[in-house]
């Protein structure tokens, strides 16, 4: 399943119970060494330098924590104090605290399905907007047909709010499925430079996909709901569409995340560490996103951007069929946002 992966696998930022008592010294030094190792994987070999030494010089104060959740935390700011780069942290992935605790495959497809390939609510909102929000973007095929069905339902709605405030990444299938519905023509992606294992690099150019029945929203408005926390794979897909003019952001400047991996770094004692292998360059800005974030075209707090954006959609929106009560709907609706929103969210 991690071999597609294009950014932080956002499973990965899910919390996990871990209580004192279950992490020994010896565990702490064995999984330091695994990650010092690890960092010659890193795609910029100076700061994995300067960053496996702040490890190993902390090591004696690691050794003395005894909760997982505490060396994961400590870990992840000395890595990010030497980095400054928000991919490269450690979590707690299992319940389990031992040697070979890991998730297996089949143990991680069942979460990806239960929690519905990061599908949280389709919503066709009063107006005929449409409304979707995802958690994070599944990089296997689940993840694609989950996109075209959630996008068959909304393919008929006159504008589209795609909330992106929770989402923090993952990436691979169904964001590129889902750019392949909203244009005709491809919406260019990022470019990746990967950084393998003997130092040598090869580049990977990202292509949205071709859905099956063609785009579904290709012609009508497009906003997205953005957040500090909204991040990686997510902020590509946002970055992608704003340099393509394709689409509106409401919201929070994003968390700032564009280095990917390609390769997984296997942890013990149930722990998981993301260490960046690519820089990313995309094809119209010759940048990217990496510790600035990006900004907003309507900048407004976190709990006032749907509002805000369905406002917005209201305005633009042009109904391809009216009649008496859609048309009263409608513009109930324009009058008042903030309230039409708050009466079809109690229902």
């Amino acid at each position: 399943m991690l071999k597609n992966i294009a950014f932080v696998a956002a499973l990965a930022a899910l919390p996990v119970a871990a209580e004192a008592g279950d992490l020994t010294p010896q565990a702490a030094s064995e999984v330091v060494a695994q990650i010092a190792k690890g960092l010659d994987t890193y795609f910029e070999p100076a700061v994995a330098k300067r960053t496996r030494a702040r490890l190993l010089s902390r090591l004696p104060e690691y050794r003395r924590l005894d909760s997982r959740q505490a060396f994961a935390d400590a870990v992840s700011k000395d890595l990010y104090e030497v980095s400054h780069d928000g991919h490269l942290k450690v979590s707690v992935q299992t319940v389990e605290a031992g040697k070979t605790a890991r998730l297996t495959e089949e143990q991680q497809a069942l979460l990806d399905r239960r929690i519905a390939y990061g599908f949280m609510a389709a919503r066709r909102l009063p107006g005929n907007i449409g409304y979707l929000k995802l958690r994070y973007f599944e990089q296997d095929e689940e993840g694609a047909a989950m996109i075209d069905a959630v996008m068959s339902l909304l393919k008929d709605t006159d504008a589209l709010i795609i909330d992106l405030r929770e989402n923090s990444g993952g990436g691979g299938v169904a964001d590129a499925e889902l750019l392949g519905h909203l244009s005709r023509t491809p919406i260019p992606m990022a470019k990746v430079t990967w950084r393998n294992p003997d130092g040598t690099s090869e580049v990977m150019q990202r292509e949205p996909r071709k859905p099956a029945g063609g785009p579904l929203y290709a012609d009508k408005p497009v906003y997205l709901l953005t957040a500090k926390r909204t991040f990686s794979a997510a902020e590509e897909f946002v970055y992608d569409l704003k340099a393509a003019g394709r689409a509106t952001l409401v919201g929070e400047t994003t968390g700032g995340g564009a280095n990917p991996a390609n390769r997984p770094v296997p942890l013990s004692y149930g722990f998981r560490i993301f260490i960046p292998n690519g820089q990313v360059e995309h094809p119209i800005t010759h940048a990217n996103w990496e510790g600035v974030g990006i900004a907003p075209d309507i900048a407004t707090p976190l709990d006032q951007a749907l509002t805000t954006a369905y406002g917005k959609a209201l305005a633009v929106a042009k109904p391809t069929v009216a009649t008496a009560q859609s048309e009263r709907e409608r513009q109930a609706a324009i009058a008042d946002p903030k309230a039409t929103l708050l009466t079809d969210q109690a229902l």
